[in-house]
């Protein structure tokens, strides 16, 4: 049975002063990727594909090395787009989270469905690619748009979204649509 890893980024450090897309690991984030690409679910996979992000491809790195495969960087695997506003007031970001998993449009937020047709077209199509398994490292929106894809559900409770720890890793069989492992803190 072919399996598709997903995995959610590791620990990041929130800057006020610049975009989500552009924050990086900390150092317990890099430690914690370090000891993430040692477990064994990621044993004899064909291909790491990462978000271009920098916390998402650090995330990556060290799985892609201990599997001994390339890490390949995917701009469909970015995290739901929200402008280049920086995050200052938590609670407000809580919401505005919150209603775009609902459908609700946010201003200079990219579309749900939108997000959610990208990641399951692109997670489709590297299914496709790869004749063995597959290790998808990427962000807990849209991560939790594919499993809500793949479930046959529209909306994202934001307890699912908010449920997904830094970092996490689940199993998918793919061709099933079948969670086999459900998020697990690593």
């Amino acid at each position: 049975m072919r399996r598709l890893v997903l995995v959610r980024h590791a620990e990041v450090r929130l800057d006020a002063e610049l975009p989500p897309r552009r924050w990086e690991l900390t150092d317990q984030g890099r430690a914690d990727a370090e000891r993430l690409a040692r477990l064994a679910v990621f044993a004899a996979v064909e291909a790491v594909v990462s978000s271009p992000e920098p916390k998402a491809h650090a995330t990556a790195e060290p799985i892609a090395a201990v599997a001994g495969v390339e890490l390949r960087a995917e701009r469909d695997l970015w995290e739901a787009e929200r402008g280049a506003s920086p995050v200052h007031d938590r609670a407000a970001f809580i919401a505005r989270v919150d209603a775009w998993l609902g459908g609700s449009p946010v201003p200079c937020w990219e579309e749900r469905d939108a997000a959610s047709a990208r990641i399951v077209a692109c997670v489709s199509r590297l299914v496709d690619e790869v004749n063995g398994d597959v290790v998808v490292v990427s962000h807990g929106a849209v991560l939790s748009l594919y499993l809500a894809w793949l479930r046959g559900r529209e909306r994202v409770e934001l307890r699912d979204w908010e449920a997904i720890p830094l970092p996490a890793v689940a199993v998918v069989d793919p061709l099933a649509r079948r969670i086999l492992e459900p998020w697990q803190e690593t």
